[in-house]
């Protein structure tokens, strides 16, 4: 602040404050010659002229006060939830004030490429989380899965497993309960094939000629030789043999009558050995063949 006032009056001095272009464009009171005075006017004039004063030095300039670190410009959040810088989009709108370009425009165009930019960021950020919940649910569908086919196969063992039991325990049964029947169907149908037999051997012993003869060479033939044999025949039988077939046996054989021997068979001992050579007792022996 300066104060400009005449040395010569003592009067109230009224002071204005000076600054910028003003204050350097200010010259002394007495060098300001016709020109207005600043100030209230006191209604008097001087009568006499007033002598030129020494030059006066020019005002030191006034300090400056001490400049405060500059303020980042405002910043304003968008709705996309990215920052605006508020003086950087003041000053690209005052350097296209001529194009006319408004500020609202330059907002606007900032506006949609901050958008553009999070969508692209939230775009790929959602895919990448995206990605590794699928994979994550993937995987663990593909573990039920493995669980549930583990299960089945479980379940479809054990019910094979017991349907094999059940169905080898009802072929054991089978087999116990058709083994006597079995058995006894054999035996009947052996006893009967026997009994056939037996019938027809006999129809065909009773229409033969010589029947004695044919069971006296059959006991000779499975006797020895170098011991005495007895043969015995059915008294009908040996009385049909001829005289000269008995008189060719060797001297150690010997033909007896006996009725305990059925026709067309005989009986022959020769030591320790005896031949049954009758029908009845080799059909006997064919059944426990068969039977065994």
């Amino acid at each position: 602040m300066r104060t400009i006032s005449s040395p010569e009056r003592r009067e109230p001095r009224e002071t204005l404050l000076l600054r910028g272009s003003s204050a350097a464009e200010a010259v002394p009171y007495q060098r300001a010659g016709a020109a207005p005075t600043w100030g209230r006017r006191s209604g008097r004039r001087s009568e006499q002229p007033v002598d030129a004063a020494a030059p006066v030095p020019p005002p030191a300039p006034a300090p400056r006060a001490p400049v405060a670190a500059p303020v980042p410009p405002a910043r304003r959040a968008t709705d996309a939830g990215v920052v605006l810088d508020v003086g950087t989009a003041r000053g690209e709108a005052g350097a296209a004030g001529p194009t006319g370009r408004r500020l609202g425009d330059v907002y606007a165009e900032q506006l949609e490429r901050l958008r553009e930019e999070a969508r692209r960021e939230g775009w790929a950020a959602g895919h990448a989380e995206g990605l590794v919940a699928a994979g994550q649910v993937v995987a663990a569908a593909e573990r039920a899965a493995e669980q549930r086919l583990a299960d089945v196969q479980a379940r479809w063992e054990r019910r094979l497993a017991s349907a094999t039991a059940a169905m080898g325990a009802a072929v054991e049964r089978l087999d116990a309960t058709a083994a006597p029947v079995v058995d006894d169907l054999r035996d009947s149908v052996l006893d009967a094939v026997v009994l056939l037999v037996g019938d027809l051997l006999g129809r065909e012993v009773a229409t033969a000629d010589a029947n004695g003869l044919d069971a006296l060479r059959r006991a000779l033939t499975l006797c020895p030789t170098d011991v005495p044999v007895v043969v015995r025949l059915h008294p009908d039988d040996l009385a049909e043999v001829p005289a000269a077939a008995l008189a060719q046996l060797p001297a150690s054989v010997t033909v007896v009558a006996d009725e305990a021997v059925e026709r067309a068979g005989a009986l022959a001992e020769a030591g320790s050995v005896r031949v049954d050579a009758q029908l009845t007792s080799a059909l006997q022996r064919v059944l426990e063949v068969l039977h065994s």
